[in-house]
């Protein structure tokens, strides 16, 4: 699962920083959320099923000794992450400037910037465009598997393969050469990872050689395009005009976290799912059960994303018998509304034949 960083009022990599609370007062909340604890990080969901236990939105005590709203429940993630009370922009924070110019990417913003980013790159990305990248994907991916069949012993899959390959894919996607594939690599890692894999001065590092590996990405792509589709996107013009160097800079961001975590977390977790439950996995072999459910299966009970981006609420809002106050800061789980038992018969079971509502793994709204 993804870890959620506790850096109050910051975002992590992936969009799912913690945030204060603008009423909360730590150490009256009836539940304590700390991400780093093991037995959180091994099995979260007895957590979720707390929170959805103490209703449709309930004041967390984080570990960084701030307060958040946490939903878990699958009809009020939907209403929050719906509902344009709660603003998707963070409050501006002190941040390290490479970080924050990143982090300014589509996802957290609101309104006509998101409606308007979002429209230049669904132009860039369409079926066709992404199709054609099908062969190279393939190739990188049996690349990857000839080296783990080569491996002597035991290999860690995420680090062999669940990692590397869409961060490859995602590469290819951005134009980036393979010389500096793995330096890419190694930033990525650097700051998505626990806090303890790192040490901080590595961290700000990363962010400030990232920031500028990408702000030269673009120059040489606005000079010398490429066929890659980065490249077209700099390119890219609406009525407004094309974008600018600050929105291509946190979209190159977003595209490589938003493309990586996801396969990352759901190749692992869908792995060792299929790994476990040996008569599933036969009829998917045999194709008594179509790939495509059991994908999505496996979307909903792996939850490749621990949470949504956080939401800030403008004004006092009501979420089933609770008032969330303006200023708060909201984490939607989205892996604890795929676990709903209210919505899902046994959540915890794989059944790729189920019935019900669709899975929230990539969100909900904007």
């Amino acid at each position: 699962m993804t870890e959620v960083r506790q850096d109050a009022g910051t975002r992590d990599a992936t969009g799912q920083a913690s945030a204060s609370s603008a009423r909360g007062v730590v150490g009256r909340c009836p539940i304590h959320l700390d991400p780093a604890d093991p037995a959180f990080a091994a099995d979260p969901f007895p957590f979720y099923a707390q929170a959805r236990a103490h209703g449709s939105a309930t004041e967390v005590d984080l570990a960084n000794g701030t307060t958040a709203w946490f939903v878990a429940a699958h009809g009020d993630a939907k209403d929050v992450l719906t509902d344009t009370r709660f603003s998707a922009a963070p409050p501006r924070k002190d941040r390290q400037a490479a970080r924050a110019g990143l982090e300014d990417h589509m996802l957290n913003s609101d309104g006509s910037r998101h409606a308007r980013l979002r429209r230049m790159v669904a132009r860039t990305f369409g079926p066709a465009a992404v199709e054609a990248l099908r062969p190279r994907i393939e190739a990188l991916a049996d690349e990857l598997l000839d080296d783990l069949a080569g491996a002597e012993g035991p290999t860690d899959l995420v680090s062999a393969y669940a990692f590397p390959l869409p961060v490859f894919v995602m590469c290819e996607v951005l134009g980036v050469p393979p010389v500096d594939r793995d330096a890419l690599r190694g930033w990525t890692y650097a700051v998505s990872a626990p806090k303890a894999a790192a040490g901080p001065e590595v961290v700000a590092r990363s962010w400030s050689d990232m920031h500028a590996y990408f702000a030269g990405l673009i120059a040489d792509k606005r000079r010398a395009p490429g066929t890659d589709l980065f490249s077209a996107l700099v390119h890219a013009h609406d009525a407004e005009g094309a974008l600018t160097d600050s929105e291509l800079l946190s979209m190159a961001f977003l595209l490589l976290f938003a493309g990586y975590e996801t396969t990352m977390n759901l190749l692992a977790g869908g792995t060792l799912t299929l790994l476990t439950n040996p008569a599933q996995r036969r009829r998917v072999a045999t194709g008594e059960t179509a790939w495509a459910a059991c994908v999505e299966e496996l979307l909903r009970l792996v939850s490749p994303l621990e949470g949504a981006t956080w939401r800030f609420a403008t004004q006092d809002v009501e979420v089933g018998e609770a008032t969330v106050p303006a200023g708060a800061s909201v984490l939607v789980s989205l892996a604890g509304a795929n676990h709903d038992p209210a919505v899902y018969d046994d959540p915890e079971g794989f059944d790729p034949d189920r019935d019900g509502p669709r899975h929230l793994a990539f969100g909900h709204g904007i």
